[in-house]
């Protein structure tokens, strides 16, 4: 019996869900899932957010930073036609490996790549610094690019390299969709609701002389869990020719909010244009 959630590798046409594309829980604990539930939640919340904010069509070319598991691409494989694509590129290696093995060949306009960037919390001993990273598509020939939470494990400096390579990739008035933690939603002390109410969300020490500009967890391990404040992210934008496309959505982590749009705070950057 395998232990993929939603039966064994054998199932009839029908079922729509495609159960081998689901990782088995032993890969799941990697993110942090206990229950099936939230590798849906997740997947259909940053569905919403693609369609709404990144204003993603059938015949869409994407870009995923850090695409983990594919918990984004399984919902994607409804949205984008053939005449569309997918990249996704992560740099937990069995993630990959697995979506390589499984999802790519039932759906050949879905890429992943494996990068070996150095993560302190993700890929401590990965070959290649973040800053030196090169992503894995050509100049302008991406419509979207968006990362869910990926910039919450990031630090400043690695996180405008990502920026460049964003304005790199991305055609004229194309879009980014972004989750980060920002500081400038968070209020010591706050009850914050759920998970979110735990020590790891609690952003108490500065870093690397960015002021309150930026915050970490761990100091032992800095990219454990980051947050920006808005006017850096702004001039990272910037500094790689992006430009906030509307205000920030806030999320529900940090409490501050009795309405909200996802779990994370939502930033939408563009090139230019509308």
């Amino acid at each position: 019996m395998s232990d993929v959630p939603g039966e064994s590798k054998r199932h009839p046409e029908w079922v729509a869900y495609e159960p081998d594309l689901v990782p088995p829980f032993s890969l799941m604990g990697g993110e942090g899932i206990t229950v099936l539930e939230e590798w849906f939640r997740w997947a259909e919340e940053w569905s919403m957010l693609l369609r709404f904010y990144g204003r993603i069509a059938a015949e869409s070319r994407v870009l995923e930073i850090g695409c983990g598991l594919g918990r984004v691409a399984f919902p994607l494989r409804y949205v984008l036609s053939q005449d569309g694509g997918y990249t996704g590129f992560d740099i937990v290696r069995s993630k990959i490996e697995f979506l390589q093995r499984n999802f790519q060949p039932a759906h050949p306009n879905f890429r992943f790549h494996w990068s070996d960037v150095r993560n302190t919390y993700y890929n401590p001993e990965g070959r290649l610094r973040a800053a030196d990273y090169r992503f894995p598509v050509t100049d302008e020939s991406v419509d979207i690019v968006f990362a869910a939470s990926v910039f919450t494990h990031m630090l400043p400096e690695n996180a405008a390299h990502y920026f460049r390579e964003t304005a790199r990739v991305l055609r004229p008035g194309g879009r980014c969709v972004f989750s980060f933690f920002l500081l400038d939603n968070y209020r010591p002390g706050l009850q914050r609701p759920s998970g979110f109410a735990r020590d790891i969300f609690n952003f108490a020490y500065e870093y690397a002389g960015h002021g309150d500009d930026f915050a970490i967890v761990e100091p032992q391990n800095p990219e454990q869990m980051t947050a920006y404040r808005l006017g850096l992210i702004e001039r990272l934008a910037a500094d790689a020719g992006l430009r906030l496309a509307l205000p920030p959505a806030p999320g529900m982590w940090s409490g501050s909010f009795s309405s909200w749009i996802g779990s994370q705070d939502t930033v939408v950057l563009t090139t230019g244009g509308a």
